[in-house]
Order: C-alpha cells, then structure tokens, then sequence
C-alpha cells in the first residue's frame, strides 16, 4: 500500500472483526482515484488493534489512525523510515522497496498476478506484470501440466486416432 494511502487512514474505514479484518480506502487517497479494500492479515491487524489502544489513550477524538502526539494526521514518515534504514546499514533503502520486495516475494510463492495487482491496487495487469519474471516455476509447471494424463506408461503420446475413439466411447 502507498504511503500516501496509509497516512490519509481514518478509524471508520478500519474493520477490526475477527476473520474480516480489512482497511477501506476512499478514493481521495487511492492512487487510481477509486476506493478498494485490502484484507489485514494477522500481523497487520495486530498492529492496527495496537494503534487504537495507542488512540484510546493518547488522541481519542483523532479520526486518523497514524496520528501524532496531538492528535494530528501523520504528514510523512520519511524522515523517520530513513533513519531506521540507516540503523539497519539499509542506507540505500526506500519506504516504497518495501512494497515491491512484497510484490516479489508474492509472486514468488506462486500468487497469481490477478491477485497481486488486487492487493497493490494497480488499476492495470501491466503494472503487475514486471513481477512475473520472478515466477519462471510456473511456466515450467504450466508446461509440466500439458503432459499430465496426456502421455502412457511407455511415455508415447496416444495416436490421434485413437485419442479420437475414445472421444466418441
């Protein structure tokens, strides 16, 4: 999720019930100017239940969910994120590495594109597509898959005309 998306967060577009959670993104922050949802996994959830306690006890009435001290919406987390890319010996790391080494780390565990253009909110399967070569196992397995009951225990291909008579049976 772009920054911008996550900083623009309010308290009603976040859904906190068990096996439902899930953030809601109006359009005004969406990159592709159309509202999405995108479901929380366990960890992501358990850290948004830990901002609303933060909420609950620091800035109550804020409607945002990365808010300040204050109570006031979080503008940028660049400052903050470099410096702990620098703790890290990560000098040369950027907040948005962050969602393409996700992105590839998807599409590596063999999540399909459709999918993973879903979660990043691309509003085009071209956007997703400069990940699928990351995947070059599926292609394999793809083409593993055509021979798949297709070939005898001698490893011959059926004749066509037999594959035709059977057909008809």
């Amino acid at each position: 999720m772009p920054t911008r998306e996550l900083l623009g967060l309010e308290w009603p577009r976040v859904t906190l019930e068990r096996g439902r959670e899930a953030i809601t993104l109006n359009s005004r922050h969406t990159k592709s100017g159309k509202p999405r949802q995108v479901p929380l996994n366990a960890t992501a959830a358990g850290a948004i239940r830990r901002r609303a306690a933060w909420r609950a006890n620091h800035a109550p009435d804020t409607p945002w969910v990365f808010a300040r001290q204050d109570g006031a919406q979080v503008k940028s987390i660049r400052n903050g994120f470099e410096k702990a890319a620098k703790q890290a010996g990560l000098d040369d790391l950027r907040i948005h590495d962050l969602r393409h080494t996700a992105a590839s780390w998807l599409v590596t565990d063999g999540v399909p594109l459709e999918v993973v253009k879903e979660l990043l909110g691309h509003s085009s399967i071209t956007m997703t597509e400069r990940y699928a070569h990351l995947a070059p196992h599926r292609v394999r397995e793809a083409v593993d898959r055509l021979s798949h009951n297709r070939v005898t225990e001698q490893n011959q291909v059926p004749r066509l005309d037999d594959a035709r008579r059977e057909k008809t049976l």
